[in-house]
C-alpha cells in the first residue's frame, strides 16, 4: 500500500538532484512579514499573543448555534482520504444532528474539504462531488526526469486545477458573509523557512474581496494539501520591513496533523468565556491506531515505515494533548477515524473507485453517529 510516508521517502531521495536558487532574508523580516497586500490574516501557533487575541474575539464576538453550543471541527490530513470527511458530513446531515460549526479548521486534505463545510448543509452536494466526482483522479501526475530538477516528484497543475474549478468567487463571497458573523474558517500551512505552522484567517482574507483574495485563498488552501516533496511547494509573496521576498509555504500536516487550538493553548487551564462547555470535534482522515507490518530489511522500506511511525505518532501526540486540555477546561472531545477494520483507506489511491469506498463508509457512519469516540 502506497503511503504518504513512501512519497516522503521518495522525496527524500529525489532532493539531492535538485538545486533552486532563491532570493535571501532573513528571520528579522520574516517575523515582521504579512502577504503583500493581506495585513492580519495569519499568525503562528505558537504565537501567544495571537492565541490570547482569538480568545477574547471567540468570548465576546462567536454567536453560539441554534442548540446553544460553540461547536469547533478539526479536519485533518490523509490525502484521498478526505472522502471519508466528505461522506461523514453528507451522513451526519442527512441523519438531522449535525451542528452548526462556530469554527472549522482544516489542514491538507482537510483543507480542501474545509471550506465546504464552513459553508453549511447547501454545499453538501459539491463536497461531495469534489471526493467522489473523479475529480482528483490525475492527481499524481508524475513529471518524469523532470522530478530530478524540481521541487517535487508529481506536477502541481493537477492540484492547482482541481482547487480552481471548486475555489470561485461564488465561494469566496459566502465565506466573506460568514466571517462578518463572527465565524472563523482557519487553514494551517507549514512555513518551511521559518519551521513554523501558520495558521490562515481564511475569512478575513475572503472579506478582503477581489482577485488578489482570491488568489490568496486558492494559494494557501493548495500549499495546506502540497505535501513536501510529492507536491511542489507554494511561493507567497510577503514583504517585512521594507524587503519584499517570497515565502515558501507546504503541507499543514508536517507540524500540524490537525488543528483544533493553537499549540501555545495546549497547557492553559481555566479557560474563561465560550471554551466552557464547548464541543470540539476531530475528524481523523486514516486510521488512528499503530499498524503492525513485517517491515522488509532495505533501505526504502526501512525510511518509509519510519516516518510513516513519525506520522502517526505526531497524530495520537496532537490528539492527546487535545483532550488533556479539553479535560482540564470543561470542553467535550470527541474523535472520528476510519474503523480499524476497514480494509483500505489508501491515502494515495485517487481512484475514482476507492474514494467511492471511503465515501460511502463516512456517510454511513455519519448517519448512525457511532464512529465518534
Amino acid at each position: 500500500m502506497r503511503t504518504v510516508a513512501a512519497v516522503l521517502s521518495a522525496g527524500l531521495l529525489l532532493s539531492a538532484c535538485a538545486s533552486g536558487a532563491r532570493s535571501d532574508f532573513g528571520l528579522t523580516e520574516r517575523d515582521a512579514a504579512s502577504p503583500v497586500g493581506f495585513p492580519n490574516v495569519r499568525f503562528s501557533v505558537e504565537d501567544e499573543a495571537a492565541a490570547q487575541k482569538i480568545e477574547q474575539q471567540l468570548g465576546e464576538g462567536v454567536p453560539k448555534g441554534p442548540d446553544g453550543h460553540f461547536d469547533l471541527i478539526a479536519l485533518s490530513g490523509g490525502g484521498a482520504n478526505g472522502a471519508f470527511t466528505a461522506g461523514l458530513i453528507n451522513g451526519w446531515t442527512a441523519s438531522g444532528k449535525r451542528p452548526d460549526f462556530e469554527v472549522v479548521t482544516g489542514v491538507s486534505t482537510g483543507a480542501l474539504a474545509a471550506p465546504f463545510v464552513f459553508l453549511g448543509p447547501r454545499w453538501d452536494g459539491r463536497l461531495k462531488e469534489a471526493y467522489t466526482g473523479g475529480q482528483a483522479t490525475g492527481l499524481l501526475k508524475s513529471r518524469g526526469v523532470r522530478a530530478l530538477i524540481g521541487s517535487g516528484v508529481f506536477s502541481g497543475e493537477p492540484l492547482r486545477e482541481l482547487v480552481e474549478s471548486n475555489v470561485d468567487q461564488a465561494m469566496l463571497t459566502e465565506v466573506a458573509a460568514e466571517h462578518a458573523k463572527g465565524r472563523l474558517l482557519l487553514v494551517a500551512t507549514t512555513d518551511l523557512d521559518a519551521q513554523r505552522g501558520v495558521i490562515w484567517n481564511m475569512g478575513a482574507i475572503a472579506e478582503r474581496g477581489g482577485p488578489e483574495a482570491l488568489a490568496l485563498f486558492r494559494d494557501v488552501l493548495i500549499a495546506s494539501a502540497s505535501i513536501p516533496g510529492a507536491f511542489p511547494p507554494v511561493m507567497i509573496r510577503s514583504q517585512g520591513r521594507g524587503a519584499v521576498f517570497e515565502e515558501m509555504h507546504v503541507d499543514g500536516g508536517v507540524m500540524n496533523p490537525f488543528v483544533a487550538l493553537p499549540q501555545i493553548m495546549w497547557n492553559w487551564d481555566d479557560v474563561a468565556g465560550v471554551f466552557q462547555g464547548a464541543r470540539l470535534h476531530v475528524v481523523v482522515n486514516g486510521k488512528d491506531a499503530p499498524r503492525f507490518a513485517v517491515t522488509r530489511d532495505a533501505a526504502i522500506p526501512v525510511l518509509t515505515r519510519s516516518l510513516d511511525a513519525v506520522l502517526g505518532g505526531q497524530l495520537r501526540a496532537t490528539l492527546a494533548a487535545n483532550r488533556a486540555f479539553a479535560s482540564r477546561n470543561g470542553l467535550e472531545f470527541h474523535v472520528a477515524a476510519i474503523p480499524e477494520d476497514f480494509d483500505g483507506a489508501d491515502s494515495l489511491d485517487f481512484s475514482q473507485e476507492s474514494m467511492q469506498a471511503v465515501y460511502d463508509l463516512g456517510e454511513a457512519l455519519g448517519r448512525t453517529g457511532e464512529v465518534w469516540k
